[in-house]
């Protein structure tokens, strides 16, 4: 028999041996989630000046994040954006922000997470950039395929009727085992 032959044999019964272990992954991959961004357009707010003021959304259209669930992953909130898109020159009057992030289904026992929080120099002109706090993993929260975002401002809060956009961004890891 040849060296090659010998070395082709080996490697096969090498292979048999592995694919006859029970539960034995014969690939383990594990892969960076870039960031993903779930944005909510066009959420019309309507105040009289006040000192603070609350806002809530739902996200029901998850799909952005569904193909990162079905595999053993884990994703984190990084940061969150809101943009004023009409009505108002910028977002200056406010002095801080929380963002809590929570499932939207009623029978859930998961608690709500200020995500997001900002107390002083909040925004930027027409933007306020909101890093998170705490690295929870957010599988369980985006697995009830619908996601409710609180929003609470407080300062010189005007008496206006204006339009936001918001994105909620994450990120993560994601792997995969394939076996016989």
């Amino acid at each position: 028999m040849t060296p090659t032959m010998t070395k082709l044999l080996r490697s096969a019964a090498l292979l048999t041996g592995l694919a006859m272990l029970p539960g034995c992954p014969l690939v383990d991959v594990e892969a960076d989630v870039p960031e993903v961004c779930l944005s909510y357009p066009n959420l019309q707010v309507q105040t009289p000046a006040q000192s603070s003021a609350s806002e809530s959304f739902v996200f029901d259209d998850l799909s952005a994040v569904h193909d990162v669930i079905k595999e053993d992953a884990s994703l984190q909130f990084v940061r969150a954006e809101i943009r004023v898109v009409g009505g108002l020159e910028d977002l200056s009057f406010v002095d801080s922000v929380n963002v809590v992030v929570s499932s939207n289904d009623p029978g859930t026992t998961l608690p709500k997470l200020t995500m997001y929080q900002c107390d002083g120099d909040c925004a930027e002109g027409k933007t306020i950039k909101l890093t998170a706090g705490d690295g929870k993993n957010a599988i369980e929260y985006l697995k009830a395929n619908s996601l409710k975002i609180d929003l609470d401002f407080k300062g010189e809060i005007p008496a206006a009727s204006w339009t936001m956009d918001i994105d909620v961004c994450l990120k993560g890891s994601a792997s995969h085992s394939v076996g016989f």
